[in-house]
């Protein structure tokens, strides 16, 4: 052993007969938390004992009214790839799966990361398809561009 090894020692040993002297073995003994954090572990019990009811959780909630999935119909249509039916707004407007380097991050109207949307009035984007592919949804530059494609 060197004399370093011993003077490592020599503290540890210190520290646990000051541990003993206090009478403090590791337990909580009492209503006393022995620890760095003891003060704030006793306003956390605190708050928590005034506002464990559960009526003040609910009451930061809307409750929605959702219609019911067939959860066995949502797993087969997953394994067999089928695509989700377009919902009744998606028929009625221009939907459309595009590259979204070439469109959206491009634009003006990309809204600022974080978010990931679109800014124009009736124009939004709907979900990420694929890495880099957004399904958008009435974008006049993608029609624009898709026409000026048409003609050359």
């Amino acid at each position: 052993m060197t004399q370093r090894d011993d003077e490592i020692r020599s503290d540890e040993d210190r520290a646990d007969s000051e541990t003993r002297e206090r009478g403090d073995d590791g337990a909580n003994g009492g209503d006393e938390v022995a620890s760095p954090l003891a003060d704030l572990a006793g306003r956390v019990a605190e708050h928590e004992a005034r506002s464990s009811t559960d009526d003040s959780i609910d009451e930061l909630f809307d409750r929605e009214a959702v219609t019911e999935i067939d959860s066995d119909r949502l797993w087969e249509r997953l394994e067999n790839g089928e695509a989700p039916e377009p919902g009744p707004d998606e028929r009625e407007r221009d939907v459309r799966e595009i590259d979204a380097h070439r469109y959206c991050h491009q634009c003006e109207h990309f809204a600022e990361p974080p978010q990931v949307g679109c800014t124009r009035d009736g124009t939004e984007i709907l979900e990420l398809t694929a890495l880099e592919r957004f399904r958008v949804v009435d974008c006049p530059v993608v029609r624009e561009d898709e026409e000026l494609e048409r003609e050359y």
